[in-house]
């Protein structure tokens, strides 16, 4: 399926073989012959059409971004390589639509006359891009920015000029094409000598150092028009036209009160090719004065401070201009962008060679080649370091002072320790029988039921055995007969001994037994059981229905056991005031597959929130008279059997105690 570019050169190409075979025929040839070979031709013309459009969109659509990046200065200098270093680094991390191919071409026109080679570079460059399509033009600097205009018709038709590192006041006498953007720079030289009046208050004298070289005659010039303003202030001499060596001389006589201004020097007056930074640090090495200067590339090689615009960040904002061109946005709408500002900033070791104090320097001015001290980078660590051993000293100190008292206390308390170790083994003693006794006490209430449980069994027994006595005297001879009341009568008495055995169990300290037990029998026998209480206290046991509750793993009488004791708490509780509602309800719940729940809910005066936790510890009682072992043994039995139990306020007004039981079926 064709995209909409290729259909659309489909279409063109046709329409125009359409119009061009007849008027090719008529005027261009006459005879029948030609004109039949002009239809042959386009044919095959009309025949390649739909497939060779296509073929050359697809091509293009497939090509790369060709980026040249024009620098004007030796492409080794510090400072072009701090810019191209960030401008391709911008590029080359941003998302593009294509891949993007670099070209770098350099016209040295710092070191050698313009005029000299210019013709010979056009020439060249024709040749190498006559072929190529490319998309931006990268200019660097002011030379390359003129060398850009000037030539992108002839050797870069169509590309977008994107410049940096171009002055603000070079731009101002210039006009843009709308394919012309970039990011200028300002140059402070006002900003840069009022750093040095304030950091050098004994000044007295400025010396511009400048070069020959094309670039040196433009700052000198930006240079002029600003220390104009410091004519009457400050004596101002210029040390221009000399050589290297009387560059280097006349800076080694300079006395005190002076401050130097490097700007660039690319020439001597001899024509010699120089690079500025080098040249700093010759003159830096025998200066008496401080120097100050406006490129990054002078910090660490002899300049104090100076309004400063960073290399990176102009580099980096180019790039980003290239990228958005690239991915197809506007030059028209992208623009020239704001300047790239100047900012203090200060190399520390000038600022100790000079002894000027780094608190002179403006509030936000940039700090370079610091030299950390241990006390700087690890200022916290040291003090926390301090106060530790400091501490330590008075923590020895205090148990130095303390050991004598501590060795008479140690014997005092090796004789509460045996005391209070046999109070220990008195309580546990206690404790063990009063919870022998709680159980003793609990089964009271049960008596009744038990003693009806085993009057059962013992009256089946007296029945089967009275039969059997009239079947002797009558002398009937049915031995079948006789062995199956005999069997009932045995199955009774194991009856009547399995319960007196439970209840055994129940008062001494044996091992539960987990059997599967129906829940919702279990609860209303321990209910009537509790009959004779609730009617003598006039209250009332209800139960919610449980016809498909599930059954559970438990020791019927010991659960019967913890029900009572639940049951009588909520019991006392409603009947210790008339304003109570004397019902207590017995709900059922099934959690989840794997456990099954019972409450105990009432209307009384439920827990203190400050004794919840003191409730299920043993000898608590929240009621006179009452010994405080029955939550604890409730507790101790439900964990026996994998439970829980616990307390939770009544939201209406007294309290739920809710126990847990595993299911028979998980």
């Amino acid at each position: 399926m064709l995209t909409r570019r290729k259909l659309q050169a489909q279409i063109a190409l046709q329409r125009f073989c359409c119009a061009f075979v007849p008027w090719w025929q008529g005027r261009a040839f006459a005879e029948t012959k030609s004109a039949a070979i002009v239809r042959f031709i386009m044919m095959i013309a009309l025949s390649v059409a739909p497939t060779a459009a296509p073929a050359q969109a697809q091509n293009s659509e497939d090509v790369s971004h060709r980026v040249v990046i024009l620098n004007a200065a030796d492409p080794y200098l510090p400072a072009f390589v701090a810019l191209d270093r960030s401008l391709r680094e911008a590029i080359t991390l941003s998302e593009h639509k294509a891949p993007v191919e670099f070209y770098a071409e350099t016209l040295d026109m710092f070191r050698f006359p313009q005029a000299l080679l210019a013709e010979d570079v056009i020439a060249l460059l024709r040749k190498k891009y006559h072929d190529l399509k490319v998309d931006v033009v990268v200019a660097a600097g002011s030379i390359a920015f003129d060398f850009a205009q000037r030539h992108r018709a002839e050797l870069w038709p169509g590309a977008v000029i994107v410049f940096h590192s171009v002055p603000v006041t070079v731009l101002e006498k210039r006009g843009f094409d709308p394919r012309t953007i970039g990011v200028p720079v300002q140059l402070e030289f006002e900003q840069t000598l009022n750093l040095a009046l304030h950091l050098w208050p004994v000044m007295r004298r400025v010396v511009i150092i400048s070069g020959t070289a094309e670039p040196d005659k433009w700052h000198l010039s930006l240079a002029r028009e600003t220390l104009a303003r410091y004519a009457g202030r400050l004596d101002i001499q210029y040390l221009i036209g000399l050589t290297l060596a009387e560059t280097v001389a006349a800076v080694r006589a300079l006395p005190s009160d002076t401050v130097v201004l490097y700007l660039t020097m690319f020439r001597d007056s001899t024509g010699v090719p120089l690079v500025p930074r080098d040249v700093l640090t010759r003159i830096a090495a025998v200066s008496h004065a401080p120097i100050f200067g406006m490129f990054e590339t002078y910090l660490g090689g002899g300049i104090v401070a100076g309004s400063i615009a960073s290399y990176r960040a102009q580099g980096w904002r180019a790039g980003e201009l290239v990228t958005r061109v690239l991915n197809g946005e506007d030059p028209a709408v992208i623009g020239v962008q704001a300047p790239a500002k100047p900012h203090c900033i200060a190399d520390w070791q000038q600022l100790g060679r000079w002894g000027i104090n780094e608190r002179l320097l403006p509030a936000n001015c940039e700090i370079r080649f610091k030299e950390v001290t241990a006390w700087d980078r690890y200022y916290w660590q040291i003090f926390a370091a301090l106060s530790v051993i400091l501490a330590q000293t008075a923590l020895i100190i205090t148990l130095i002072l303390n050991r004598r008292s501590l060795r008479r206390a140690q014997t005092e308390l090796w004789d509460e320790y045996g005391r209070r170790h046999q109070a220990e083994i008195t309580v546990a003693h206690l404790r063990a029988r009063l919870a022998r006794f709680s159980k003793e006490h609990s089964l009271g209430t049960m008596a009744t039921t038990i003693s009806h449980e085993i009057n059962q069994p013992l009256i089946a027994i007296q029945n089967y055995a009275q039969a059997v006595k009239r079947r002797l005297q009558s002398n009937i001879d049915d031995k079948p007969k006789f062995i199956e009341l005999v069997a009932k009568i045995e199955e009774q008495a194991e009856r009547a001994g399995a319960i007196t055995q439970r209840v055994r169990s129940l008062v001494g300290a044996s091992d539960v037994r987990l059997l599967p037990v129906s829940l919702g029998p279990l609860v209303e026998e321990v209910i009537r059981m509790m009959e004779p209480e609730t009617e003598h206290r006039g209250c009332h046991v209800t139960c919610q229905p449980a016809s498909h509750f599930p059954t559970a793993l438990a020791d019927s009488l010991h659960v019967q056991l913890v029900l009572v004791n639940l049951l009588q708490n909520s019991m006392r509780s409603i009947c210790s005031s008339e304003r109570y509602d004397k019902r207590v309800s017995v709900g059922m719940d099934s959690i989840n597959d794997r456990e099954v729940q019972i409450s105990v809910t009432d209307g009384g005066h439920g827990v203190p929130l400050d004794r919840v936790v003191d409730i299920f510890e043993p000898l608590y009682s929240g009621t006179s008279g009452g010994m405080g072992m029955g939550l604890a043994i409730s507790q101790a039995i439900i964990h026996a059997h994998g439970g829980r139990l616990w307390y939770e306020p009544n939201p209406t007004g007294g309290a739920i105690f809710r126990f847990t039981l595993r299911r028979a079926d998980a």
